[in-house]
Formats: C-alpha cells, structure tokens, sequence
C-alpha cells in the first residue's frame, strides 16, 4: 500500500502546478520528480501491483491463501490496469493534438 500512497502523493505534487512557483526558477532545486521518474515509478507500482495478484492467484492455488486476499489483490490489479490503460489513452490523444497543430 505504501507504493501506491507515494504514487498518488507523487501524482497529487504533479497535479497542482503552483505548489512550488517559487522553485519553478530554479528547476534543480525544485527537488520534484520529473514526468519520465513519475511515470516510471506509476509502472513500477503497476508492474508490482500484478505481480502481488499473481502471488495470491497461485496462493490459492495451492491452498495457502484466503479468497478475499486473492479477491482483493486481483481486483487491485484489475484497477491498476484499467488506471495504466486510462493514461496511455490520455498521452496517445495528447500527443494525435499536438500533430494536428498548424505550424
């Protein structure tokens, strides 16, 4: 869970633009991730997110594990997926407008 808290502290510190006005003139001492560090950490919390349903999946498999574990971890999965898939849609159609900009 705590990935997932400095993920979305992460993305909230992104999210507002005037949090650090005074430190947007001097972007080395912003100390702030950069957009290609966010990104990678959001994958990185994606990435371990299905991994952690994985692990539950063949838990209960095996007969390790409580339902509503496997329940909960592959629903989380499903949400981080869905989150990832959400994003790569938002860029892709960021990215079709800027194309489409006259020069």
């Amino acid at each position: 869970m705590t990935k997932i808290a400095n993920a979305l502290a992460a993305y909230a510190t992104a999210a507002n633009p005037f949090a650090g006005a005074e430190a947007a003139d001097k972007p080395e001492a912003a100390g702030g991730p950069d957009f290609a560090s966010m990104l990678k950490d959001a994958a990185k919390v994606a990435v371990g997110s299905i991994k952690e349903a994985d692990r539950a999946s063949a838990s209960a498999i095996a007969g390790k594990a409580d339902i509503r574990e496997v329940v909960a971890a592959v629903s989380n999965a499903e949400l981080t997926l869905e989150t990832v898939v959400a994003v790569r849609d938002k860029v892709i159609n960021a990215y079709n407008e800027i194309m489409r900009m006259p020069i």
